[in-house]
């Protein structure tokens, strides 16, 4: 039994060693995504901005082809105007008339109006477009260089964990794999019994508890914590 808890004990070093080159490994795939997230969440609301200024830009090209129409409309009528016979198609003609420019006063107040959407639209589109194009590039460098970072830190993770092959077949498979999900929670994992207490949250251990350590006849843990639990008499080599 003493082999079995002298090779948890051992494979919790060799993984301590390793887990600042693991937290890397998960950090660069995490990072990458925060990057590509706030790319997407950037490219839609520039796609959004884009979309409202080629509305507006759509309507201003109308607004000007009507204006010229009525304006075509408003020379005819004129003309027209210079024909009349009488008073009644004189007044009738005037009506038409004022009527007409009515309309291209009419027009060109709103297209006034979205000339005025259009610059503002630009001179707001213009920060976050910028902005856009500086995390694009970011996160293009970031990707570029994370397959090569991941296979660094993947070639210094397999040399440092290079004895976890020898001790892992010598603890329980029930044991490891309860120290498997406390090890990304809790670090470390497995700590030392002294004078009854735990070593990983300094909580007291009940003495019961701490005499079945000291004898090392099974695999203990903290009752507050989790970690698992050794005492130095037992585990020594």
């Amino acid at each position: 039994m003493h082999d079995k808890l002298r090779a948890l004990v051992r494979l919790a070093e060799i993984d301590a060693t390793a887990r600042d080159v693991e937290e890397q490994l998960q950090g660069i795939p995490e990072e990458l995504e925060e990057r590509q997230s706030a790319v997407k969440a950037l490219e839609a609301l520039v796609h959004g901005q884009r979309a409202q200024l080629e509305e507006a830009e759509r309507l201003l090209a109308q607004q000007d082809e009507e204006l010229r129409s009525r304006n075509d409309l408003l020379s005819k009528s004129k003309a027209k105007s210079a024909k009349a016979r009488n008073m009644r198609e004189a007044q009738a003609a005037e009506r038409e008339l004022e009527a007409i420019r009515r309309a291209i006063r009419d027009a060109e107040e709103e297209k006034g109006l979205l000339q005025g959407v259009i610059e503002q639209t630009r001179s707001v589109l213009d920060e976050p477009q910028k902005e856009l194009e500086e995390q694009q590039k970011g996160l293009a460098e970031a990707e570029a260089g994370s397959e090569e970072r991941l296979a660094a830190l993947k070639a210094e993770l397999e040399e440092k964990t290079k004895g976890r092959a020898e001790y892992v077949p010598k603890v329980p498979k029930p044991v490891y794999r309860r120290y498997e999900r406390i090890r990304p929670k809790i670090h470390p994992a497995v700590v030392e019994a002294l004078d009854g207490v735990c070593q990983g949250c300094r909580m007291r251990i009940s003495p019961q508890l701490y005499n079945q350590i000291i004898k090392g006849d099974d695999f203990y843990q903290c009752q507050a914590c989790q970690r698992f639990l050794f005492h130095k008499d037992v585990v020594l080599d």
